[in-house]
């Protein structure tokens, strides 16, 4: 491999001094060996028209040059997988640059900002994904045996694909690629580089929370958050984007050491977590209301919107301490609570809002709309948010 990179620079320069760009082929197949020169010829290519800002030029070339190194792979072993890493990586990157040019270019021929058709201008990623998943087919259906298998390197092709499918918004075809690795005869997933391992449940995580799943979101990338290396702070953060907003459905706050450690995080959630704590419901709508559009980015609002009601429980649950415990309780004296935390409703609603909060599990009580009076039970009226069913949180 060593000595193919230093002909290619030998070639490179060549090409560059006597300004010969239409002899590549011709100079690779005398200086490399076969397959050799038309990998280094179209690598070449790559780099010239990248250079030339020729986005689509690059992005074709650089289709073929995996498209040649997926031919070639039959006869390769698990030595090759960095190089097939790189060469797919490179062409989900200049995929993107071409759609992004492809972008800026209709909107300044369109006036009003292109087309507005989200195919057209995804569609070099598109074309990568399908090349990208022949990497895949090549890597999990590998007949090599033992440490020699190319089959080492499906976790971390899953992982391109998944990163590539949720660009495009595709992520039902995750599916697909999950069916294959469930069916496949591969190594157990701790024999995998723990790169891939956290890579790929951090993608699964996030569509298991797509799906409404959120116990296996949760387990998911629970594990990838513990595997991922502290030096990873960016990879950190993005696992917590998605975690966070599932145990705080479940009322696990996290601790301030770990806000702390995560400034990105810490200005999103520390107001979100003390009002959830304390239960200021007004402090909570107000800073859900300053992050949201970072939240409706990162796809989990609604998830941290249904904390409300741990806030609105613990509000509650604090009308009861400062009555003495007393499990008869008027439903005007949590009207009135409701109004100080910032929540001026009539007597019927905070009598829907209790309801709701009994049926839901979070107050162990019953309504008498006859003497307007709230009965808690004698016992854990409040019950631990974390022994309530998700799947009830979430209605």
């Amino acid at each position: 491999l060593h000595e193919i990179l230093i002909k290619q620079l030998t070639v490179f320069f060549i090409l560059f001094d006597k300004k010969k760009l239409n002899s590549i082929d011709s100079l690779c197949s005398n200086t490399c060996m076969s397959p050799w020169d038309d990998v280094t010829a179209l690598h070449l290519r790559t780099m010239i028209y990248q250079s030339q800002n020729k986005h689509a030029l690059a992005f074709q070339a650089q289709k073929e040059l995996v498209q040649v190194f997926q031919r070639a792979m039959s006869n390769l072993t698990r030595w090759c997988l960095p190089v097939l890493y790189v060469l797919n990586n490179e062409l989900r990157a200049l995929a993107r640059e071409a759609d992004l040019h492809t972008k800026i270019t209709l909107a300044d021929e369109e006036e009003g900002g292109g087309t507005g058709e989200e195919t057209t201008q995804r569609k070099k990623l598109e074309e990568a994904a399908n090349v990208m998943s022949k990497s895949f087919t090549l890597c999990i259906t590998d007949r090599n045996l033992g440490h020699s298998s190319k089959k080492f390197g499906t976790y971390r092709m899953v992982g391109l694909l998944f990163r590539t499918y949720f660009q495009l918004k595709q992520q039902n075809l995750c599916k697909n690629i999950l069916r294959a690795v469930r069916a496949a005869d591969l190594p157990e997933i701790d024999e995998f580089p723990k790169c891939d391992r956290v890579t790929f449940r951090y993608y699964l995580g996030r569509l298991y929370f797509l799906q409404e799943e959120y116990s296996k979101a949760e387990h998911e990338l629970d594990l990838a958050f513990r595997e991922c290396s502290n030096t990873s702070r960016k990879n950190k953060e993005l696992i917590l984007q998605t975690l966070l907003p599932i145990r705080l459905m479940r009322g696990v706050m996290p601790s301030n050491a770990l806000l702390q450690r995560f400034p990105k995080i810490n200005n999103i959630y520390s107001k979100i977590v003390i009002a959830i704590k304390t239960g200021n419901i007004n402090v909570f709508i107000q800073q859900l209301q300053h992050v949201d559009h970072i939240l409706f980015r990162q796809g989990t609002y609604l998830a941290v919107e249904k904390a409300q009601n741990i806030a609105m429980r613990q509000l509650f649950r604090k009308v009861y301490i400062q009555g003495g415990c007393n499990p008869r309780i008027p439903i005007t004296v949590f009207q009135a609570a409701l109004k100080v935390s910032g929540m001026d409703v009539d007597l019927a609603e905070t009598e829907w809002m209790l309801a709701n909060m009994i049926y839901k599990g979070y107050m162990k009580a019953y309504l008498s709309h006859e003497k307007m009076f709230a009965v808690l039970s004698k016992t854990a009226p409040f019950p631990k948010v974390s022994s309530i069913p998700l799947q009830t949180i979430i209605q």
